[in-house]
């Protein structure tokens, strides 16, 4: 059994390679072109339209009554096969699309007349219909960069129609019934007739070499509205009225002013020069060399980074200095000038600065941590909601900050630690048209103006050391601060 030779097959692949393998954009730029083919006009159905007179117009000026000729059937012209005929000119971009202006010529041979009666004339000979189009089109290629590429597109332009030797008996019948004697058929002349259209398409595009290309293309032409020929010269007000359509198939050649530059090969580089390879010095031998060692002068044994210098100090701890989550304890540790803790569940009876028994539980906690760090000194800061007089508001808050301050003196923190102020509603931290807002914004702050939290026993220790103790562990706070808060915004 014979094997089938893959010669053949490995000789296809490399034509459809060599035709697919092309630079991206191969033609572009301006163009020329000329397109031949085969046109076939669809029937053209023709209407009487406009006004006659009753028997053909006399050669003197004799005004006759005018009657409609009511767009009755005249005939339906078949053509047959012609040629066209078409040049153009235009410019393709590298990304595709391509303007273009196109001249036509189309012959329409009549090959077939019937009349509205179903009769035909014994020769059509002599009838057609000429049609030159301008038309101005754009077009898109699709993968510009292959060297065979398909496009598609449309245009719109003009179509001049001349139609020769028009035959219809529709206006020799009119004549005749209302003449009541059968007369001869107005004398035909040549008609001509101006209508704009549209045309689409498209087609497939062939690069061939060196700025050719060759296409095969489809065509489908049309009219907007209807062509009006006045075909009779005895019945100067009578036209026929029909539309024009066609189709073609058309093989093209174009030709593009600008092509690709020719791709010119560089000649191979020189080869490299061996350069011999030199020991990096280091002259303070501290481990970085010299080209990359930005501080030369290290004292042998350095501790160094990367650049050769010392490695800059270490950023100093983070603070954790924070307000207390319900059910935690309050704690200062980490805790320096500036911070603002919020006491939350130092609640008051409402409008009056007494104390709640839950929140002289807080404060004992509070006064425990003041003892601890006795280098801290604060502000006790009163805050309330929006409701109720300013005046009213502000005094209610300074009466409670001072009434915070007088417990934490009561439990031996020294008054001149500690001092009082009142805001009353002016520096809220959440919304007072809500009730969650009101109560977040009733609230006791605890602000560090100057110290850090470091513990008693350590004081001097640290003053020598001139850092921070560590942070005291949180712990849970008791269960009598988790209570439901007392205090409300006195009223209006």
């Amino acid at each position: 059994m014979n094997r089938p030779d893959n010669g053949l097959a490995r000789t296809a692949l490399a034509v459809a390679v060599s035709l697919f393998a092309f630079p991206a954009s191969a033609y572009s730029g301006p163009y020329i072109g000329a397109q031949f083919g085969i046109n076939k006009a669809s029937d053209l159905d023709l209407t009487l339209e406009g006004t006659r007179t009753a028997t053909s117009q006399p050669p003197i000026p004799v005004e006759l009554p005018k009657l409609d000729n009511g767009g009755v059937d005249a005939g339906t012209y078949g053509f047959e096969k012609n040629v066209v005929g078409q040049v153009v000119v235009g410019y393709k971009y590298g990304f595709g699309l391509r303007p273009e202006f196109e001249l036509s010529l189309r012959r329409e041979r009549v090959n077939s007349i019937v009349y509205s009666d179903g009769s035909s004339p014994d020769s059509t000979k002599g009838t057609r219909l000429s049609t030159v189009s301008g038309f101005a089109n754009l077009w898109y290629d699709a993968f510009p960069g292959w060297r065979i590429h398909p496009y598609i597109g449309g245009g719109i332009g003009i179509h001049r129609f001349i139609l020769n030797n028009a035959q219809t008996d529709s206006l020799r019948v009119l004549l005749s019934v209302d003449d009541g004697n059968i007369s001869s058929d107005p004398v035909s002349r040549k008609a001509d007739d101006a209508r704009p259209g549209y045309q689409f398409g498209g087609g497939v595009i062939f690069d061939v070499w060196k700025g050719v290309a060759v296409a095969l293309d489809y065509r489908n032409v049309r009219t907007l509205g209807s062509a009006e020929f006045f075909a009779y010269r005895e019945q100067p007000q009578t036209f026929l009225k029909g539309d024009y359509k066609a189709q073609s198939l058309l093989f093209s050649v174009k030709y593009f002013f600008q092509q690709p530059p020719a791709v010119v090969t560089p000649p191979p580089p020189p080869p490299p020069e061996v350069v011999p390879v030199e020991e990096p010095k280091d002259d303070d031998k501290d481990g970085v060399v010299n080209g990359v060692d930005k501080c030369p002068d290290s004292p042998p044994g350095s501790v160094v980074d990367e650049t050769g210098c010392p490695p800059p100090p270490p950023p100093p701890p983070p603070k954790t200095c924070k307000t207390p989550g319900p059910g935690e304890k309050i704690s200062l540790a980490g805790c320096g000038t500036g911070d603002n803790i919020v006491l939350r569940g130092v609640n008051f009876d409402t409008n009056k600065a007494t104390l709640t028994r839950n929140a002289k539980v807080l404060l004992d906690d509070v006064a425990a941590e003041l003892t601890a760090y006795p280098d801290i000194k604060v502000q006790v800061a009163g805050h309330t909601d929006s409701r109720g007089s300013a005046a009213l508001n502000d005094g209610l808050s300074k009466r409670r900050a001072a009434s915070v301050m007088s417990y934490l003196v009561g439990k031996g923190i020294a008054a001149d630690r500690m001092s009082s102020a009142g805001f009353g509603p002016n520096e809220p931290i959440a919304d007072n048209a809500t009730d969650e807002g009101r109560e977040l914004n009733r609230r006791v702050e605890l602000k560090i103006v100057s110290g850090n939290a470091v513990a008693a026993d350590a004081a001097p220790a640290a003053a020598e050391a001139a850092a921070p103790a560590a942070p005291a562990p949180e712990a849970a706070a008791p269960e009598a601060a988790e209570a439901p808060a007392e205090d409300a915004a006195p009223t209006p």
